[in-house]
């Protein structure tokens, strides 16, 4: 349904914590678990996110990726790996509790005041290493464009390996999170958890409106040089959203 030659789809970071620090305000999910459940895992967000980017695009109004400059996407991108960097100090060093704000003052400071207790060095030193590993394979990738697959396959070789690293070592009786049990099997249907009256109806419109307007799919337009068609992209992207928000799926975008 698309026109995008690269669009990869699924969870992004940057469209996780956006619905995320939404949820947070509208609900507390420790006083109001099972709402916060619902809303929280995007049953009713991620729908109107979806009826969002489909009705944009049905208006016929995916005119508006091209009004977005080249530097107002390099922008966003710079400002989104920024927020997701600090949001990944959390399992980089092995802290707990960290601060549910996305600022960097209230990050660092949460970060530094938890490093007497809370730091994970076994953590720190599987994480430095594989990471270590990931831009030496993406170095290679780079200097010899025939070795593209290096960097390509270089996550799958980390998840494997670290698994069996800390499977070796018992690095999880020192505090190394792991991921432990998967369910198996088909994602159940959500459409009877979806909030289609009610209080929590609106709250789940808008938040669905707010991330229903971030998409970074023109970012490999710009990088290499093609036109694609908004409106298409925003059909596309917005109906497998709302299937999405229907078989217990979250928000994604691409």
């Amino acid at each position: 349904m698309g026109s995008s030659r690269d669009i990869a789809i699924g969870p992004v970071a940057v469209v996780s914590l956006l619905p995320g620090t939404l949820l947070q305000d509208e609900i507390d999910y420790e006083t109001q678990p099972k709402e916060y459940l619902r809303l929280a895992f995007a049953f009713t967000a991620t729908f109107f996110t979806g009826i969002t980017q489909a009705s944009l695009g049905l208006l016929r109004l995916g005119f508006l990726i091209d009004i977005l400059s080249h530097a107002a996407v390099v922008g966003f991108m710079g400002g989104a790996a920024v927020t997701i960097a600090l949001h990944q100090l959390k399992g980089f060093l092995g802290i707990k509790k960290i601060t549910k704000h996305s600022d960097i003052v209230s990050v660092m400071r949460s970060v530094l005041t938890s490093a007497h207790r809370g730091w994970n060095w076994p953590t720190i030193l599987i994480a430095a290493s594989f990471l270590a590993f990931l831009l030496f394979a993406k170095l290679i990738g780079k200097r010899n464009k025939k070795l593209f697959w290096v960097p390509a396959i270089a996550p799958l070789i980390s998840l494997i390996l670290s698994t069996f690293f800390v499977y070796i070592t018992r690095a999880h009786k020192d505090g190394v999170a792991i991921v432990r049990n998967i369910e198996k099997g088909i994602n159940p249907s959500s459409v009877n958890q979806i909030y289609f009256t009610g209080d929590y109806l609106m709250k789940g419109f808008k938040i669905g409106v707010v991330a229903g307007s971030c998409s970074n799919w023109k970012n490999f337009c710009c990088k290499k040089d093609y036109q694609l068609d908004g409106n298409k992209e925003m059909v596309a992207l917005g109906t497998m959203i709302v299937i999405g928000s229907m078989t217990s799926c979250y928000v994604a975008t691409g």
